[in-house]
C-alpha cells in the first residue's frame, strides 16, 4: 500500500512539474492547444493524484519537529485554519470555485490578460491547481479531512462538474471565429494556423477531458462497489456474532 501511494504521489508530482516547469509552459504561450494540455495536467491529473496518494501526513513527518507539531495542530485540531479548510472543501463551495474558475479564466479578456501579464499567468495556474485540489478533496477524502459525501453523492458531484467542462471544450471547438487575439497575432507572425490551434485546444479540453472524467467516475464506481461489499461482509459478521451470542444465552432444552 505504501509503495503504491508513493508511486501515485510520484506521478502526481511529475504531472505538476511537467505542467509548470517543463518546456510545456513556454510553448503554451505560443500555442493554445499546448496551453490546454497544461491546464488538464494541473486540474485533472496532478491534483487528484496528489490527493489519492494521501501524502500530507508523510510530508508533515518530513518537517522538523516544531514545525510538524505546529502545522499539524493548525490543520488537525479545531480552529480558524481547519474551519476555513472545511468551508473551502464543502462540496457546494468547492464545486462552484472549480467550475467557475474554469469558465472565468477561459473568457477572452481574462485569458488574454494571463497571456500578456506574467503575474496574471502565475495567478491563473495557481487558481486552476488550487481550486482543483479543493474540488477533488470531497471526492477523495484525503487527510486531514474526511469526505462528507457518500459514494453515490461523489459520483453525482463529479458528473455535474464533467458536464460544464465538456460544454466549455465543445464551445471552444465549435466557435466560428478566433477567441483569443494573442494567439492570432502570434500565428500571423510565425505562419501558424490559429483557427486549427483553437479547435485542437477545444478538442483537448473536450475529448481527453471527458476521458479523464469518465476514468475517475469508473474508479469511483468500483470503489463504491468495494465499499458496499465490505459493508455487507461486516453486517454478516455482526449477524453471525449476534446469533452466536443468542445461542450461548439460550436455556438448555
Amino acid at each position: 500500500m505504501q509503495r503504491s501511494r508513493a508511486a501515485i504521489f510520484g506521478l502526481g508530482y511529475a504531472a505538476l512539474l511537467i505542467a509548470l516547469l517543463s518546456p510545456l509552459h513556454s510553448v503554451g504561450e505560443e500555442y493554445f492547444s499546448v496551453h490546454m494540455v497544461q491546464h488538464l495536467l494541473l486540474t485533472l491529473v496532478a491534483a487528484p493524484l496528489l490527493l489519492v496518494s494521501n501524502s500530507m501526513p508523510v510530508l508533515l513527518w518530513a518537517l522538523p519537529r516544531d514545525e510538524r507539531v505546529g502545522l499539524g495542530r493548525l490543520v488537525g485540531q479545531p480552529g480558524p485554519v481547519r474551519s476555513a479548510l472545511q468551508w473551502l472543501t464543502h462540496p457546494v463551495v468547492a464545486w462552484t470555485l472549480f467550475v467557475g474558475s474554469q469558465w472565468a479564466w477561459h473568457q477572452p479578456a481574462l485569458y488574454g490578460l494571463a497571456l500578456q501579464n506574467p503575474w496574471a499567468h502565475y495567478a491563473e495556474h495557481l487558481v486552476f491547481f488550487g481550486t482543483a485540489v479543493l474540488f477533488w478533496w470531497p471526492v477523495i477524502g484525503a487527510a486531514p479531512l474526511r469526505s462528507p459525501l457518500g459514494y453515490p453523492a461523489r459520483l453525482a458531484y463529479t458528473f455535474l462538474a464533467w458536464l460544464p467542462n465538456s460544454l466549455l471544450g465543445a464551445g471552444i471547438t465549435l466557435s466560428r471565429g478566433p477567441l483569443y487575439p494573442y494567439y492570432v497575432d502570434w500565428s500571423q507572425r510565425h505562419g501558424a494556423d490559429a483557427g486549427f490551434d483553437q479547435q485542437l485546444a477545444g478538442l483537448i479540453m473536450w475529448l481527453p477531458g471527458d476521458l479523464l472524467f469518465v476514468t475517475i467516475l469508473l474508479l469511483l464506481f468500483v470503489a463504491y462497489l468495494q465499499h458496499e461489499e465490505r459493508q455487507a461482509e461486516r453486517l454478516d459478521r455482526e449477524l453471525d456474532a449476534r446469533d452466536a451470542r443468542q445461542a450461548r444465552l439460550a436455556p438448555p432444552r
